[in-house]
């Protein structure tokens, strides 16, 4: 419902609680009001200010509608509005456009859709850019992350995942490695010292040294039941869940683990070993846990009636849905994603040489040594794998025209992957700006 609809709705609603004679009135028109069939409303959902949309990439502009008479018209405009282009004319009874993103680089796209006299636009700003680089979130599990249990796999958590972001970012990008039947043994680092079960293979292709290869700003690992299923204990778990997080933290990847889920098991001890394993996880992981478990589970541990998919082990959409709001309320994919690779010797433009080294870096200073043909500032930003600024001990550094050097002081950074950005403000005029990966050991 539209904003003036709404507040039409609250205006009559505000006449009879102070006036409840008023209702004889009011209530030919309310009736009217409150029947669909009587208005036509045009609501644009996406994109709706605040996207990241690449060129070429192929999002979604979608919208909501009632009663529409008029096809709908859809224009984007990259100056906040001052101008708009026409994209196309469809039937007004369809609700999404796949948009091929134009090589229109703005700050300040927007987009409008409209229909007869009904329209409305972005209610803020998204940006068009021509970056093409990819972020990588993978997804390592069993069946839940497979998709099992959904009517389709378009409604199971890890695909609506995928498209919620990339509608968000098209730069984000979501490898599901999930199969069902996988357990925690299946998943260890491929040159891992664990002794396997007999007849259990680590799966290299699906494992946490696979997600790995994908160089993945983070990973998510939903294991839900088949370890407890196996028989494998507690203890056992934890200790394989801990080597999997040990080897994503090591290289300086975030990882998400999920706690088990509910399961119709005929063994109480089972039950509680889900319920210890879940515990663990929560009171292990902390902020880098999903609590898979609450919302899902009946008071004897298996699925809630109205989220199993008919089998006892897997949920059905609506717990699909369940799972992909846990997921999405973690903000997972508020990351930076700054892909270019730090080499020695970067040549920038025709106005800036770079030269950083050295990278990997073991300790002591980061070496900036760079030629530019006007004055200026630079500013040093770094990032962790989260997004989150990591402070240098200075920021902003004057410079000469010609050749200038400049050592930053890592000291006090601990090892990780940082991704630095430099800002190269020539003359207050133009800026320069480069992305690198510094891997600090």
């Amino acid at each position: 419902m539209c904003s003036l609809m709404k507040s039409y709705l609250y205006f009559i609603i505000l006449v009879l609680c102070f006036n409840p004679k008023a209702y004889s009135q009011t209530e030919s028109v309310l009736k009217d009001f409150v029947n669909p069939s009587t208005f036509s409303d045009l609501t644009l959902t996406s994109p709706n200010g605040g996207e990241f949309w690449q060129v070429g990439k192929i999002p979604s502009i979608s919208w909501e509608s009632n009663n529409l008479s008029n096809d709908v018209t859809l224009e984007y405009s990259i100056d906040d509005g001052s101008t708009w282009t026409n994209i196309a004319t469809v039937s007004n009874v369809t609700s999404s456009y796949a948009w091929s993103v134009p090589n229109d680089v703005s700050k300040a796209g927007l987009v409008r859709v409209t229909s007869g006299t009904l329209t409305d636009a972005s209610d803020s700003v998204f940006e068009i850019s021509d970056d093409d680089s990819t972020c990588n979130i993978v997804v390592i599990g069993s069946s839940t992350a497979e998709g099992l249990g959904a009517s389709t796999i378009e409604n199971s958590w890890v695909y609506k995942y995928n498209e919620a972001l990339f509608q968000k970012n098209t730069m984000l990008n979501v490898v599901n490695l999930g199969l069902g039947g996988l357990t925690t043994y299946d998943l260890l680092p491929t040159e891992s010292s664990t002794v396997l079960p007999p007849g259990v293979t680590i799966k290299t292709d699906r494992n946490i040294t696979k997600a790995l290869s994908y160089n993945p700003v983070a990973i998510i690992l939903n294991l839900p039941s088949n370890d407890t299923s196996n028989g494998y204990s507690t203890s056992t778990q934890l200790a394989n869940f801990s080597e999997i997080n040990s080897e994503a933290t090591n290289s300086a990847v975030p990882i998400w683990i999920t706690t088990t889920q509910p399961r119709y098991f005929s063994d109480p001890a089972d039950v509680q070993t889900q319920r210890d394993v879940r515990d663990a996880i929560l009171s292990t992981y902390t902020d880098k846990s999903l609590d898979f478990w609450i919302d899902i589970a009946a008071v004897d541990g298996t699925i809630l009636p109205n989220l199993d998919s008919g089998d006892g082990t897997h949920v059905n959409d609506a717990g699909h849905s369940i799972l992909l709001n846990k997921v999405m309320d973690k903000n997972i994919d508020d990351l930076t994603c700054l892909t270019s690779t730090l080499n020695d010797n970067s040549i920038v433009g025709e106005n800036l040489s770079l030269k950083l080294y050295p990278n990997p870096l073991i300790e002591g200073d980061l070496n900036l040594n760079f030629r530019v043909l006007n004055a200026g500032v630079l500013e040093v930003n770094f990032f962790n794998a989260l997004g989150q600024k990591v402070a240098a001990q200075q920021e902003r550094y004057n410079f000469k025209t010609g050749n200038n050097k400049l050592k930053v002081s890592m000291d006090h950074i601990k090892p990780q992957v940082l991704y630095c950005v430099f800002d190269f403000m020539l003359d207050g005029k133009d800026t320069i700006t480069k992305k690198y990966t510094l891997f600090v050991r």
